[in-house]
């Protein structure tokens, strides 16, 4: 991606990957709080499927801006309206997954990263605000969506300890879970 024709491609791609995306979470969600926390989780998401694709790293200040970003979002819904049961839940769900992706990857740290299970713990956030319903069906089809994509990638390259970016099928399917809610 050197050249600035291709830089300037994948921007306005992806530019207009967000806007179509932001609308279609607009028709959904509807101008409420949990939109602009959508919008924020998918721009940043963008930008760490890009970095994940290129790097193989999904560094953590983008991981920590995701979370943080919708923590104070959830926060100042939580003061607001007195959601609290709610943002309790969301940071209960952060903790509990970012626990347990912190023991997969002590068990298998060659099969999951650092960033990965930063990513989970900023996923279960987000989608922890959506209630259990939110949380298990994102989980599950950003965890499903991921194991497809291994499954393909050990089958393509004929070798079960084949590595690949996580990061992208994470974000993806946690995003679209929440659209298809």
């Amino acid at each position: 991606m050197t050249r600035p024709r291709t830089r300037f491609a994948v921007a306005a791609t992806m530019s207009a990957a967000t806007v179509a995306a932001s609308w279609i979470a607009w028709l959904r969600l509807g101008a409420t709080p949990s939109w602009l926390v959508w919008c924020w989780a998918y721009a940043l998401g963008v930008g760490l499927a890009l970095t994940d694709l290129r790097c193989r790293r999904l560094p953590f200040p983008m991981v920590t801006a995701l979370a943080g970003g919708c923590a104070v979002v959830f926060f100042g819904i939580a003061v607001m309206d007195g959601a609290w049961s709610r943002f309790g839940f969301a940071c209960a769900s952060a903790v509990v997954a970012f626990g347990l992706a912190s023991l997969v990857q002590v068990f298998a740290p060659d099969h999951t990263g650092g960033g990965d299970t930063a990513l989970y713990g900023a996923l279960a956030l987000f989608l922890g605000w959506f209630g259990w319903d939110g949380l298990l069906r994102g989980l599950l089809i950003a965890t499903g969506l991921t194991a497809a994509v291994a499954l393909v990638v050990a089958v393509s390259s004929k070798s079960v300890n084949s590595t690949f970016a996580a990061g992208p099928s994470l974000l993806g399917g946690a995003l679209v879970s929440v659209l298809v809610a």
